[in-house]
């Protein structure tokens, strides 16, 4: 806990670091940088993102055999969104949420709903590890910061790792669920709820890769929700330096979501800014620029998404209450 706390406030310091170094002057020329049309679309392109990321999870439940429709299903991640923003790093408030709607709105039991949430972390942060082994690779040579080799083995060994079980429960799902089920009932029911949970997760893997075509579907719909982000990223870098590297700014955004979700607090907030301002100052941009871009980037992925969450959860309420 001590050890989380002091990473938090060195990445706040490094935030207020790079707020208290320029003038306000710099900062309001930064501003000026970003054109109106430029806002728009890239409050455009968070709404497709939220859309996507609303049919992996509609398509994941149809896949249980769970009749929930669309709009349903936007209505409980819009809830589920609302609660990521107040719960810390890896948005584990917003999951159970989520579980809780789809098995009251979904009309299935809590083990099935959980099992939806369990499916689509599955597809998201197997595409999100991939993606991010890609991009830290591409960025660790070119940023002096990242070149510690305790720091690159603690990063790709954490992620390897993960990827290991993530590829293990989608490649040999029938073994694990044997495996389990050949163990001794567990004394508790707390452990054997857990239990119950993991077969009825590896049996409704198996049965998706049944279906190779959609299983592979999910996860480029996964993949294509992931690299929207850095793309939103560029487009505003590009405003202040034409010639930035796409490679280097692509990965910056992968490595501030991967900190972001270390559990310390609400929504990654900190922990977010003060890596991505940080490593946008490190490849060349200034410090203001680099506020800027950081503060609009996470207002869009952030805070915009929790108002449109908020007033779409209002129109849904709204238009029950009527029929």
């Amino acid at each position: 806990m001590k050890k989380k706390l002091l990473f938090a406030i060195l990445l706040l310091g490094l935030l207020i670091l790079t707020l208290w170094r320029f003038d306000s002057e710099s900062l309001l020329h930064s501003i000026t940088q970003i054109p109106l049309w430029l806002v728009i679309l890239l409050a455009g392109l968070q709404i497709v993102s939220q859309l996507l990321v609303n049919t992996l999870w509609h398509r994941i439940a149809k896949l249980t055999d769970m009749s929930i429709s669309f709009g349903r299903m936007l209505y409980i991640n819009c809830q589920g969104a609302v609660v990521d923003s107040i719960t810390p790093g890896v948005k584990f408030g917003g999951e159970v949420t989520r579980a809780v709607q789809i098995s009251r709105l979904g009309n299935c039991t809590g083990e099935q709903a959980a099992t939806v949430v369990a499916m689509q972390k599955l597809f998201s942060l197997s595409a999100l590890l991939a993606i991010f082994l890609f991009a830290a690779g591409l960025l660790i040579n070119g940023i002096p910061l990242l070149q510690n080799m305790y720091l690159q083995f603690s990063l790709y060994s954490i992620v390897l790792s993960l990827l290991a079980l993530f590829l293990a429960v989608f490649l040999a799902p029938r073994y694990i669920r044997e495996y389990f089920q050949k163990r001794r009932d567990p004394r508790f029911a707390w452990t054997y709820r857990v239990r119950s949970f993991l077969l009825t997760l590896l049996e409704q893997v198996d049965n998706v890769r049944k279906n190779p075509k959609r299983c592979v579907a999910l996860l480029l719909l996964a993949v294509l929700i992931w690299l929207l982000y850095p793309i939103k990223l560029y487009l505003l870098a590009i405003q202040f330096v034409p010639s930035v590297s796409t490679v280097y700014i692509w990965s910056i955004a992968f490595l501030a979501y991967m900190v972001a979700m270390i559990p310390i607090f609400p929504g990654g907030l900190g922990g977010f800014e003060g890596t991505m301002s940080g490593l946008l100052v490190a490849v060349g941009l200034m410090i203001s620029d680099a506020a800027v871009i950081t503060a609009l980037f996470r207002f869009i992925t952030f805070w915009f998404v929790m108002v449109l969450s908020l007033a779409f959860i209002t129109f849904y309420k709204a238009r029950c209450a009527r029929v």
